[in-house]
């Protein structure tokens, strides 16, 4: 899987929701709010979340935005036809949940451990990409034996069908950090700052759209505008993990650009993406 993946109705939202443990208040309900202070937090290191539906509905990808886990994590994914079923109709194995940055890629002892884990506020994401499946339920098994928190928590499920497509982003699609903070000099001329928050937005551009791939975007846009949220990843599954981590946002469309037609049977636009 190459081309750029977005999940735009979060079926997860539709789900009754089950964990294998809690803390406290902090159960699975959380994952189905957009507050980022609400999580759902484990008892320990390991977690199972069950999400069961009363009607089949199509998933490709599970993401958990926000959430503490270590890049040592692992997560598995299972659907089942029905949620009586003892045998899952897929099963995406044991995989990394949030891998950053594969031993060789950076000069030892660059970065330290758990880099990606609440560096730069608003946690970590955990993702899942496998092959478009009609199920009843999911079961996401999550490990992360070395957290130094000494639990599991996140603030959001992400679990649905994907767009993907045909032609992929051009160049010149990216990602931006945004700080609020603002700077100001005092009496004296000292440069002060009020620091603020951080987030970061993801810019696609998308100048060879096929027919298909227009009118599936002009219904996500049309469907979505500027209030309901999804899932962007610009490299799903890219060898390059840290370049993966970095380029997948969860977040809202910041402008509605108008879809262009440049030629004959190809169309272009470019959408924004501002992070939660």
């Amino acid at each position: 899987m190459k081309n750029l993946c977005i999940i735009y109705d979060n079926a997860a939202d539709r789900a009754v929701l089950a964990a294998s443990s809690q803390a406290g208040t902090l159960g699975p309900a959380n994952l189905q709010r957009e507050s980022k202070s609400s999580v759902l937090r484990a008892v320990g290191t390991q977690l199972s979340i069950t999400a069961t539906w009363p009607a089949p509905e199509i998933v490709g990808g599970v993401a958990l935005p926000f959430c503490n886990l270590t890049p040592a994590a692992t997560i598995r994914v299972r659907g089942y036809i029905e949620p009586g079923d003892a045998w899952p109709t897929f099963d995406s194995g044991v995989m990394e949940a949030c891998e950053y940055a594969r031993l060789g890629m950076w000069d030892w002892g660059a970065l330290p451990l758990g880099v990606n884990a609440y560096s730069y506020g608003g946690g970590t994401y955990a993702r899942c990409w496998f092959q478009m499946r009609s199920v009843r339920k999911l079961v996401i098994d999550l490990a992360d034996p070395d957290n130094p928190a000494g639990y599991i928590e996140a603030a959001r499920l992400v679990a649905g069908a994907y767009w993907s497509p045909e032609r992929n982003a051009s160049y010149g699609s990216g990602i931006t950090p945004v700080d609020t903070s603002s700077q100001y000099r005092n009496g004296a001329g000292s440069q002060k700052v009020e620091r603020g928050a951080r987030y970061r937005k993801l810019s696609l551009t998308l100048d060879h759209m096929t027919p298909l791939d227009r009118a599936e975007l002009w219904r996500i846009v049309r469907g979505n505008g500027l209030s309901l949220p999804l899932f962007v990843s610009l490299y799903p599954d890219n060898d390059d993990v840290e370049l993966e981590q970095t380029h997948q946002v969860y977040g809202r469309l910041a402008n509605l650009a108008a879809i262009t037609t440049p030629s004959f049977q190809a169309y272009a636009t470019n959408i924004e993406i501002e992070e939660l």
